[in-house]
């Protein structure tokens, strides 16, 4: 098994840590800071701190590589579906009045989350996107992020659909930085790290003094905010990186991660989270201190994140049941077997 090239616990501690930052950052954003304008001074840097989450998860599909397969585009998609469709249900068995015919009907495609919609598309585009990397030198690969870079970040300065990095191109553009960091490796973890924690000790000094001055913050925040922005792209970068350098291997990391999607997908539908931010939104009365409140969050945060574990371990068979009788369908190994033949 160690002879195989597989992900080491490095990259599945980060994508533990990247959904934490994720987990923590929809708690400030959609219970704490709407109708406390008067917390804002502190949650919106600390939210400019933990907006990397799905960059880092980008990076990691970049630096691996996405080979496409439509056993791995069912699997996802039907992991997804299962999850929606099971949510809407025990929604309906608590509140039977809330039935409505076209809900019901949307629950079975996965698309209430907005990144499972672009990774959706972006996984089925992986064919054609791995094209210009095969056989690349790294000059031409860099040309390659320059120029998805120029479309992403400049165009998005002026074209409303790629203003906020919610797209395939951007995706796109990461996707290729995670591949392009495979040869960087002549930085140690700890002086990353150092960069990593100096770049964002400026980032919450600079959101804290420039909130009141509008132009100024807002310069900052097209810098380090939307997924697009070359800030936030590089403040993933460091952190990805410094766990690339890491070494570790555990199973109970390996464990926990297997389940990391579920976490999003359980925690951020859209039947289930307005119970959930609506209960941590009272938190706030109770927690006069912001300080206080932002290490409660964190502590929610781990909570939730293990209690989405627990319940992906004890689902996952039933998903995976459903996915194994379709893929291993008669009319489906025909399919699967066309495409494997056409892309080889």
């Amino acid at each position: 098994m160690d002879k195989e090239k597989t992900r080491e616990s490095n990259f599945e501690l980060l994508r533990i840590f990247s959904m934490l930052y994720i987990v923590v950052y929809h708690f400030i954003v959609y219970a704490i800071k709407p109708g406390s304008p008067e917390l804002d001074y502190l949650m919106n840097p600390i939210t400019n701190v933990l907006h990397i989450g799905v960059i880092c998860f980008v990076l990691i599909s970049g630096y691996w590589g996405i080979k496409f397969s439509l056993n791995g585009f069912v699997k996802l998609f039907l992991q997804c579906s299962f999850y929606s469709i099971l949510i809407y249900l025990v929604f309906l068995a608590i509140n039977p009045d809330q039935y409505n015919s076209k809900e019901f009907l949307l629950s079975i495609l996965p698309f209430q989350w907005w990144f499972i919609q672009i990774y959706l598309c972006f996984y089925l585009l992986t064919p054609v996107i791995n094209i210009p990397l095969k056989n690349s030198s790294q000059q031409k690969k860099l040309l390659y992020i320059v120029i998805l870079g120029i479309i992403s970040f400049v165009f998005g300065q002026f074209i409303p659909s790629l203003s906020d990095g919610k797209n395939c191109i951007n995706f796109i553009f990461i996707y290729y930085i995670g591949d392009y960091l495979k040869t960087c490796t002549k930085l140690k973890p700890k002086r990353i790290l150092l960069y990593y924690i100096g770049f964002n000790l400026v980032l919450f000094c600079c959101s804290m003094l420039l909130r009141n001055k509008p132009v100024a913050g807002g310069i900052l925040y097209r810098s380090i905010f939307p997924y697009n922005s070359i800030g936030l792209i590089f403040n993933a970068t460091l952190l990805f990186m410094f766990f690339s350098r890491l070494t570790v291997k555990s199973k109970i990391i390996n464990w926990i991660a297997a389940s990391v999607l579920p976490v999003y997908l359980i925690h951020e539908n859209q039947f289930l989270s307005r119970y959930l931010y609506g209960a941590i939104s009272n938190l706030k009365g109770s927690m006069p201190d912001p300080w206080v409140l932002i290490a409660a969050l964190i502590l929610l945060a781990i909570i939730v994140i293990a209690i989405c574990v627990l319940i992906d371990k004890i689902l996952s068979p039933v998903y995976k049941l459903i996915q194994k009788a379709i893929i291993n369908s008669k009319y489906f190994e025909r399919i699967n077997s066309k495409i494997e033949e056409i892309l080889t």
